[in-house]
């Protein structure tokens, strides 16, 4: 059974009712939002399109002064005017080149920064949607996302801009030019460029869908190889023996990824091809054409001078390579808009956790830590209990794979074994009512699927009540900034996450400014100092992925002591003992004593051992509260805590005979 009774799958679609994605496609007007994301950079536009200007009028004046050299310098005769010709033909190209340098310097920095913009974009929205998002969609996606698609705008973002502005100004400085000198060549140079502009549409457009379909398929493979490579994957695939299996798996994605790459790659190959090769032979034609009106006229009389042709076809070939690069620029941005699309769709996500217009302000210092349940109700949205979308069912087929539970909140998308909450579609939270007075501990209890894990969610905010409100001294916590209630709320989880850091970073990620002596107190009263004091490199020791180059009960201790330094007010534990080894669950238990003094307690508890001594035990079932009471009170009244009891304390089975 998946705890949390939601997600059935990962990543089922982003278009699924009630889900967070949008609820349309998002193509229309990709290219204005593409643009709009230059806006901060106007200025420095400005100065790199003014350049290009200028480079496109240079470009435009050498074929000029060249078609003088031949008709008037040398033709009269003219020393002085030879000279001052070719002088300002190597200025012309000497300030050209200054001017691409200038341009190329600021426009790849423009881009760049756009693309940091991007990136930063995307990833502090995805960081503001509800858990939801995360349990149903693979983190190897959302990373593709936030690298690989970002990534692949860089062409387009660093070189678009100018590129675009620099070849039309270009083509029509160009073809004003040529139209001066010779209407009959013009219309000779430029009689084929509508088809060629109508192929190249076309070809923009399928490619635009091979690129998509191949972003898609770099996901998968990224996704694939972050789950199967992780420690956790590792291992699963270790212990089951099944690495040829997983081989298989991602060579088979492999081959797709390529097999979209290649036809990306060459649609449209043959067609540029055809459309160089013309415009490498068009000045052929314009000298053939040229030549006969210069032929068939009397001398000094015809239309068409040897000045003209010779200005001519090096106009002409400044303006037909410019336009080939248009074309083609043309298909890179639309096969890149497909990326766009992609990117502007996790970017059109609506959070379904939101902060409120105006906040209360609760100072830390202030809040006591009365936590209220007023009537609270609350089912899970059916998309995220299961998802109809084959390619996620056909990929979620290993335990690790499932919803994350709260006490994995904090893992990535593997190694998880929820046990609370089931699948079921009719689960329903609810009503419940209760209170958690300051300095006292209440503890959830209850079998698997009675909604104990539901109500810790609901107090972390991580979901919204349906109905009813969650109370923190008075105030909705829905009223408050998320950023606040998490500064209230400490969680310790069965299985705390920490970073691939060193332990010293780690125990700062609960206050970024603790001092030395502060983590040292921390460590202490968490039980983990004189551990941290005999490893190699102390509290600079590196912990690994997820931390498992250490004990779980190590990784235990290292997080109470994290949440020590938070400090918070409100103290959320999930399952924080289970699954240890007596030493570490009596350490770790002396661990939370010192924790919890003078804090409000939620706990979780499957074990009752660790909840004996609660204020207030909360016996749940199909997400109501049955009873409440003390765990001597409950032991007399309650029919189902007694047996849970039992269970865990009387009734041990034997295992082979042995008991």
């Amino acid at each position: 059974m998946m705890r949390g009774g939601h997600g059935g799958g990962r990543g089922g679609g982003f278009n699924t009712p009630g889900s967070d994605a949008p609820q349309r496609e998002i193509r229309q007007g990709t290219l204005r939002r593409v643009i709009r994301l230059y806006r901060p950079y106007r200025w420095q536009l400005s100065v790199v399109i003014g350049l290009v200007l200028v480079t496109a009028a240079l470009n435009v004046a050498t074929p000029l002064l060249l078609r003088q050299v031949i008709d008037g310098a040398l033709v009269d005769r003219d020393r002085a005017e030879l000279i001052w010709l070719v002088a300002a033909m190597i200025l012309v190209a000497a300030a050209s080149g200054v001017f691409n340098i200038i341009q190329a310097y600021l426009n790849t920095g423009v881009g760049l920064n756009v693309m940091r913009d991007l990136r930063r974009r995307v990833y502090s929205h995805l960081q503001k949607l509800s858990l939801s998002f995360f349990t149903r969609t693979r983190t190897g996606e959302i990373q593709s996302r936030v690298s690989n698609d970002v990534a692949s705008t860089e062409l387009v973002l660093t070189d678009t801009v100018s590129n675009v502005v620099s070849n039309t100004a270009i083509v029509l400085s160009s073809i004003i030019a040529m139209l001066l000198i010779s209407w009959e060549l013009s219309l000779v140079a430029l009689a084929t460029v509508p088809i060629f502009v109508f192929f190249t549409v076309r070809v923009g457009r399928k490619r635009r869908r091979l690129t998509g379909e191949s972003q898609k398929a770099l996901a998968e493979l990224t996704a694939r190889t972050g789950e199967t490579l992780s420690v956790s994957g590792v291992m699963l695939a270790k212990t089951y023996g099944r690495e040829k299996e997983q081989l298989a798996r991602f060579e088979e994605d492999n081959d797709r990824l390529t097999e979209l790459s290649i036809r990306q790659q060459l649609t449209g190959r043959s067609f540029f091809v055809v459309v160089q090769t013309f415009f490498t032979m068009a000045p052929a034609l314009v000298w053939l054409v040229g030549g006969l009106i210069f032929l068939s006229e009397p001398a000094g009389e015809s239309t068409v001078s040897l000045g003209d042709m010779v200005a001519f076809t090096a106009i002409q070939t400044r303006v037909l390579f410019p336009l080939s690069g248009l074309l083609n620029r043309g298909v890179d941005v639309t096969s890149s808009l497909a990326v766009f699309d992609r990117i502007f769709e996790y970017l059109d996500m609506e959070p379904r956790i939101k902060d409120p217009e105006h906040p209360v302000e609760l100072p830390l210092e202030h809040v006591k830590g009365d936590v209220q349940f007023r009537e609270v109700m609350f089912r899970y949205p059916d998309t995220e209990r299961a998802t109809t979308d084959s390619e996620t069912r056909n990929r979620v087929t290993a335990p690790e794979q499932r919803a994350p539970s709260l006490r994995d909140l904090a893992t990535s998308e593997s190694a998880i074994t929820p046990e609370d909450e089931s699948l079921d579609a009719s689960f329903k939270l609810g009503p419940i009512s209760f209170e958690a007075s300051p300095g006292t501990l209440t503890a959830l209890v209850g079998p698997s699927g009675s909604g104990k894990t539901t109500a810790g969610y609901l107090l972390s905010r991580l979901y919204d009540p349906d109905s009813g409100s969650v109370v923190v001294d008075g105030v909705d916590i829905r009223s408050l900034r998320q950023r606040d209630l998490a500064r209230m709320i400490g969680v310790v989880t069965q299985d705390s996450f920490l970073l691939h850091t060193s332990i010293k970073e780690n125990l700062l990620y609960g206050k970024p400014d603790a001092t030395d002596d502060e983590l040292i107190s921390a460590a202490t009263a968490a039980q983990i100092h004189e551990t941290i004091t005999t490893m190699p490199n102390g509290y600079a020791t590196v912990v690994g992925e997820r931390g498992y180059r250490l004990s779980g009960g190590e990784r235990q201790r290292i997080a109470i002591a994290r949440v020590m330094l938070k400090d918070p007010r409100i103290l959320l534990l999930d399952e924080a003992t289970s699954s240890l080894d007596t030493l570490s669950e009596r350490l770790i238990q002396q661990a939370l004593s010192k924790l919890m003094e003078g804090r409000t307690t939620v706990a979780i508890a499957h074990r009752l051992s660790t909840v004996i001594a609660a204020q207030q035990i909360l016996v749940m079932r199909h997400g109501k509260i049955l009873e409440r009471g003390s765990h001597d009170d409950l032991l007399q009244s309650s029919d189902l805590y007694r047996r849970l009891y039992e269970e865990q304390f009387i009734a041990v089975p034997s295992l082979g005979g042995v008991t």
